[in-house]
């Protein structure tokens, strides 16, 4: 059977079982119409989705006792299959507005879902058309080719490479010599790993930022002891200049996900692992530690810690000032 039939079974099997609460495994296997053997690894698989290491709340879990079949899921399965008017307006406005900012390929696959969203519905689509006009969307400056060509050039012929940086926290571009060791691709963007004459010492700096590029003709030796894994951790962040050591300690269970995902760090005794990054870039860091919410503690430096707790605080009194309205 295609995968994408049983993707579409187990899809709707969850509402089905959350809404009937306990079924027998026989009449659950008549009501999709598969054998009950091909139904229990439906659940078997089932059994294994998640929406993330933390938090039993968002945990999927399927149970068969006695013949009867039960689910337990979090809120988000809980949710009805389809989409409330605000909801949908969110989504036509949000889709009209990135059509306008994307390439051709893309623009076409957002214009079909458009289109399905909105069918029929004429005053949803004046609605979103008001409420687009209402809203300022800046797109993010794009990669262009010439400038990743000459980047590209610059790693593979080892020349140096006269760039324009625009340093993101300062809002600053500045004007620098450097010597692309690596050209790495994480999580959507491109990034250089090299030599800056500037600061002198390697820096990462993301690809999208580097508004010009002039191929020089001076060449460069890479180092022999130049590791990768030195000056650029998956998942993590580095820019350029000025960049301040900052400790954090993870708790389980994400210290074996962090250890996992940036291939580094060793557990001590009580499960926690402790990591240091060098960033220039504080405040991405800190919207990184708020997604592990408890499992992780900011150590140093003491005036982070300050601006976390600031920014924790001022959460909180939003969320209580929300409560308080609702």
């Amino acid at each position: 059977m295609a995968s994408a039939d049983r993707l579409n079974r187990i899809l709707g099997m969850i509402p089905y079982l959350l809404q009937n609460q306990e079924v027998p495994l026989e009449e659950l296997a008549e009501e999709f119409q598969v054998r009950p053997s091909e139904l229990v690894r439906d659940l078997q698989a089932l059994s294994h989705c998640s929406y993330g290491p933390f938090g039993s709340a968002e945990v999927l879990d399927a149970y068969i006792e006695d013949g009867t079949v039960r689910i337990w899921a979090g809120e988000h399965f809980k949710r009805p299959l389809s989409f409330t008017p605000s909801e949908l307006l969110a989504m036509r406005t949000a889709i009209s507005m990135m059509i306008e900012h994307t390439d051709a390929r893309e623009a076409r696959a957002l214009a079909h879902a458009y289109k399905l969203i909105t069918e029929g519905d004429e005053d949803l689509h004046a609605r979103a058309s008001a409420l687009k006009g209402q809203i300022g969307m800046e797109p993010p400056p794009a990669l262009s080719g010439e400038i990743f060509s000459i980047l590209e050039r610059g790693v593979h012929e080892s020349r140096k490479v006269e760039i324009k940086y625009f340093t993101e926290h300062r809002g600053t571009i500045s004007e620098r010599v450097v010597w692309p060791c690596k050209m790495v691709f994480n999580d959507g963007r491109w990034y250089i790993v090299g030599y800056c004459e500037k600061a002198q010492g390697y820096r990462t700096f993301r690809a999208d930022n580097v508004r010009s590029a002039t191929l020089l003709g001076e060449h460069f030796e890479v180092p022999a002891d130049f590791r990768l894994e030195d000056h650029f951790q998956q998942g993590v962040y580095v820019e350029t200049e000025d960049e301040e050591e900052i400790v954090v300690r993870y708790s389980p269970p994400a210290a074996l996900l962090v250890m996992e995902e940036e291939g580094r760090g060793k557990q001590a005794r009580d499960g926690t692992v402790t990591l240091s990054y060098r960033t220039s870039s504080p405040r991405w860091l800190l919207q990184r530690l708020l997604s592990y919410g408890e499992s992780a503690e900011l150590v140093s430096p003491l005036t982070l810690r300050r601006a976390l707790y600031e920014q924790l605080t001022e959460m909180a009194d939003s969320y209580r000032e929300s409560k308080k309205d609702s």
